[in-house]
């Protein structure tokens, strides 16, 4: 996945940022629930940010930390019935009204989805792996980066300052 959205739209090699070790065991700490051997793979390649993917999202290294807390406090302020399991680690958050989580031990676990409102505000499993999240997030993202930037010519030349320069 990380090669295929190194297109040179959605992240070119030098915007890929790797968490090191160190960083990747406080984001395992931040939870209580085991980190996946796919998760931890993502964070060392691409945990602190990787171009316009996932821009805005709060999915990479500082803003990942607390997604948990952030998850149980939406799920109570909407009364949701829904209690997380020890083996649920939240990995994104949107807006704050939406997140994703991981549920089981595996090297690659399957993936659920909550959004306010939806569902009698309880999360649905919406992928069967971590990986296959990924994947279908990256087959979304790259052909609206890669439309953005054709047809709005001013996004090319501001790759940097749109991404680094609060724009996002």
């Amino acid at each position: 996945m990380v090669d295929a959205i190194t297109d040179g739209t959605t992240a070119r090699p030098e915007q890929l940022q790797g968490l090191p070790a160190e960083v990747v065991l406080a984001v395992e700490r931040d939870q209580q629930a085991p980190m996946a051997g796919a998760y931890r793979e993502f964070l060392s390649l691409i945990g602190g940010g990787a171009g316009r993917f996932m821009q805005g999202e709060d999915v990479y290294h500082p803003r990942v930390l607390g997604l948990g807390t952030a998850a149980r406090e939406l799920l109570e302020e909407n009364e949701s019935p829904f209690h997380f399991e020890p083996t649920d680690r939240v990995f994104f958050m949107h807006q704050g009204y939406q997140f994703e989580f991981m549920r089981g031990t595996g090297p690659d676990p399957e993936v659920w989805s909550y959004s306010e409102g939806e569902h009698a505000d309880v999360p649905l499993r919406s992928y069967a792996s971590f990986t296959d999240w990924l994947r279908a997030t990256a087959e979304a993202e790259i052909p609206g980066w890669k439309h953005h930037v054709e047809t709005v010519p001013s996004l090319s030349a501001l790759g940097e300052t749109f991404r680094f320069g609060g724009l996002a």
